[in-house]
C-alpha cells in the first residue's frame, strides 16, 4: 500500500532530475486538467455562468494542488512517480512559504511561452533552479530510495 509521506532528498543530484521534473509538471498538469475538464464542462451544462466561474477556479485549484502537495509532502503526485522531490538549498523539508513562492513565479517561468524563462533558469544556474526555485531558495533532488518493509 503506498502513503503520502515526505521522502529523503538525495542531496547533488539537481543535474540527473531536469527530465523527471518536466515529466512531472507534465503529469500533474494533465491529471488536474481532466479532473478540472470534467468539473467544468457538468458546471457549463449547468449553466454558463457557473461554467466560467468553475473554468477560473481550475487554475486556483491547480496552483492549490501543487503548494499543498509540495509543502505537506515535498513532492506532487507527479513528483511522486518521477521519484524527486522539493527542499530547501540546505536540504530540509520546504513549508508553505517556499511552495507558495515558487508555485507563484511558475507566472514568470512560463514567459514568453513553454517555460522558456524557467528552462534558461535551468541550464544557467549550477543547482538547475527556475526562477521559482531561485527566489524561493529551493532545489528539486532526486529521492532517497526507501527500504523495502519487512
Amino acid at each position: 500500500m503506498t502513503t503520502f509521506e515526505r521522502p529523503a532528498p538525495d542531496l547533488g543530484t539537481e543535474d540527473d532530475v531536469v527530465g523527471k521534473r518536466a515529466l512531472a509538471f507534465v503529469v500533474d498538469a494533465v491529471g488536474v486538467g481532466v479532473l478540472a475538464s470534467v468539473v467544468t464542462n457538468f458546471a457549463f451544462l449547468v449553466s454558463v455562468p457557473l461554467g466560467v466561474l468553475a473554468s477560473g477556479l481550475s487554475t486556483v485549484a491547480f496552483f492549490a494542488y501543487l503548494v499543498y502537495f509540495e509543502a505537506e509532502y515535498g513532492q506532487t503526485i507527479g513528483k511522486m512517480l518521477a521519484d524527486v522531490v522539493v527542499v530547501t538549498e540546505d536540504g530540509d523539508a520546504i513549508g508553505y512559504r517556499e511552495s507558495a513562492v515558487r508555485t507563484l513565479l511558475r507566472l514568470v517561468d512560463i514567459l514568453p511561452f513553454l517555460y522558456l524563462v524557467g528552462i534558461v533558469a535551468i541550464y544557467l544556474t549550477g543547482r538547475r533552479q527556475r526562477v521559482g526555485d531561485l527566489v524561493a531558495d529551493t532545489v528539486v533532488v532526486r529521492a532517497k530510495d526507501k527500504p523495502d518493509p519487512l
